[in-house]
Formats: structure tokens, sequence, C-alpha cells
């Protein structure tokens, strides 16, 4: 059930980007399509599960867009390792009840699922740039530091976010 869903979510998301933001709002390129590959390792966990749906969007993102095999595929596992790491080095624990904390008990759940989506909206961000990072070689494009641009990068991934929150809602969502 949980591919059906990231896959749904997938496609919602490209559509958006291609058709949707650019024919309303004029803008060409949006990051919500690399957020797509990103939110859910960070969301989810760095699972072999989760890193799996990563590779599988990410080809399917290079096929339908025309570009040449392992364009994005080897940065998004270059930047899977670093989630990876980070998340080892920094002992990061993706347990469903302690990230969102969807007990009923807990008077402050919506300050903590806010909270914590706000983490991982910035913690996408950083991702991306390093996501960025790799799919440019190694050169830095110093015009995603715009404000503007993180800003929009940071909006896109909460987005993402409260889409994953409203989605996966149930405990068994992660088994």
């Amino acid at each position: 059930m949980m591919i059906f869903k990231l896959f749904s979510i997938f496609i919602i998301v490209m559509i958006m980007d291609v058709l949707i933001l650019p024919a309303f709002f004029g803008l060409r390129e949006s990051f919500l399509t690399l957020l797509i590959l990103i939110v859910p390792i960070l969301y989810i966990g760095s699972t072999g599960q989760s890193v799996a749906y990563g590779l599988f969007f990410a080809f399917i993102y290079e096929f339908l867009r025309g570009l040449d095999l392992g364009t994005l595929v080897l940065p998004f596992l270059l930047t899977a390792v670093v989630i990876y790491s980070a998340q080892r080095f920094l002992d990061i624990k993706y347990t469903y009840d302690a990230r969102f904390g969807f007990s009923e008990r807990d008077p402050y759940v919506i300050g903590s699922r806010l909270g914590k989506s706000i983490f991982i909206a910035l913690m996408s961000l950083i991702f991306i740039y390093i996501f960025s990072f790799f799919y440019r070689h190694g050169s830095v494009n110093l015009g995603y530091f715009d404000p503007t641009v993180g800003l929009t990068i940071a909006l896109e991934a909460l987005i993402l976010v409260f889409v994953f929150n409203i989605v996966f809602n149930k405990k068994n969502d992660y088994q």
C-alpha cells in the first residue's frame, strides 16, 4: 500500500511540476520533483525500501524528461549515502511514534507535528543543495543560495511534508 501512495504522490507532483505550475504561475522549473526523491527518505527514514523507491522515481523522471541514464540516479544515490551517514552520525531514530507523536493523549500534537514538519522541510533544503552539488559534478550554482530560491524550496518541501502527514497518518503505513 505504501508504494501505491508514494507513486500517486509522485505522479501528482510530476503533473504539478511539469504542467500546472508552469502554465498558471510561470514557474519554469520547480524543485518539487527533486524534493519527492529526498523527502521520503527524510520522512520514512533511510531504509532500503525508501532508497529503492527514490531510485525508481529518479529513473522514471530521467526517462520522461529524456535525460541520460544516471543523470539523476547517481546524484540521488550519493545524496542518500550522505543522508544515511548523517542519520547514523547524529543517531536519529526513525520510529513512527517518536517522530510525529500521534498518540491520542498528547495535547501538543499539532505543535509537535508542525515543529517536526518544519525540521524535515529545512533538512530537505539542505539535502537539495547537496543533491545539486552532486548533480553539477562538484560545482556550486550560486543562484540556489538566493533567499527567494531557498524559501521556495523550503515552502515546497513543507507542502510535501504536510501531504505526507495526511497520506501516511497510520502506524501500519510504515510496516
